[in-house]
């Protein structure tokens, strides 16, 4: 009996199973939903409140391609395209994402600066919060 245990012990314990890896699929617009929920993180954070944001739902958004970018954020107010940019900018430091040149900071960035024009504190800000060589302004070419 011993053995037999043994024996299905062993069949079961080389039994693996392997889960797929599904990429995340890059959004083609952001929802009204997902902006609301975004300004209000964005606000929460440049405020200094408890920021723990549930980074399951920023990330795949930051992959959105700039004309997305800019068409969604297009109407929003200085102070809510600033907040934005602050937190795009930290989430992708902090958590290596890693977008260089697709950051969605450069699209919120660029349509701050077409409304408002350059705003050097920001751009400061930005550069002293970020390790990646295109932000604010995007690639030279």
């Amino acid at each position: 009996m011993l053995m037999g245990q043994w024996i299905n012990f062993l069949i079961k314990a080389s039994i693996v199973t392997v889960d797929s890896w599904q990429p995340t699929p890059i959004p083609t617009q952001i929802e009204q939903d997902d902006l609301k929920r975004l300004i209000t993180s964005a606000s929460e954070f440049v405020k200094g409140k408890n920021f723990t944001p549930d980074l399951d739902w920023i990330q795949p958004l930051a992959k959105a391609e700039y004309a997305i970018w800019q068409n969604t954020v297009q109407d929003l107010s200085d102070n809510e395209l600033i907040n934005i940019i602050k937190l795009l900018t930290t989430l992708e430091t902090q958590h290596n994402w890693d977008l260089g040149e697709k950051s969605p900071v450069i699209a919120v960035f660029k349509t701050y600066k077409k409304k408002s024009g350059l705003n050097r504190e920001l751009v400061q800000w930005v550069k002293a919060n970020s390790d990646n060589q295109y932000l604010p302004f995007g690639p030279l070419i």
